[in-house]
């Protein structure tokens, strides 16, 4: 894991992670997050793609509250809620390829790493969220296939 910015989980990744917490593949990326006191982090609107129906709510519930604190007291897994700025970026991230509504979650993942400056994507998407990515060209975002 090279580069600044946080761990920004996409929602097949948090959906698998929920399903299944040793996954070994998420878990090696947040291992590696916390050793370089990287954030991991989750845009709210991928917990409301994820959580539909009380199984899948409880099981995403259930992952943040078992990840909820580090050693060094910062949340593991932390949800980042939209705010005007974050609807503003998101907003500009869909124009620039002239991507519609359909893109909105995977724009709020990108949206994610634009403030750091850069981020690392565990994704099942990761064309779209390099096409999303061009609309913030001075952002170095990297994605991971989970």
């Amino acid at each position: 894991m090279t580069g600044p910015g946080p761990v920004v989980l996409d929602a097949e990744s948090l959906s698998r992670f929920a399903r299944d917490p040793s996954n070994e593949a998420i878990r090696g990326y947040l291992r590696v997050a916390a050793e370089l006191h990287r954030e991991v982090i989750v845009p709210a609107v991928v917990c409301a793609e994820v959580c539909r129906g009380v199984r899948r709510t409880r099981e995403v519930e259930a992952l943040l509250s078992r990840h909820e604190r580090t050693a060094t007291g910062t949340p593991a897994i932390d949800v980042v809620v939209t705010d005007f700025a974050m609807a503003r970026q998101v907003g500009a991230i869909l124009h620039a390829p002239g991507a519609g509504s359909e893109d909105i979650v995977d724009a709020h993942v990108v949206a994610c790493c634009v403030d750091a400056g850069g981020g690392l994507v565990l994704t099942s998407d990761e064309d779209d969220i390099s096409r999303l990515a061009v609309a913030v060209p001075a952002v170095r975002i990297v994605t991971r296939s989970v």
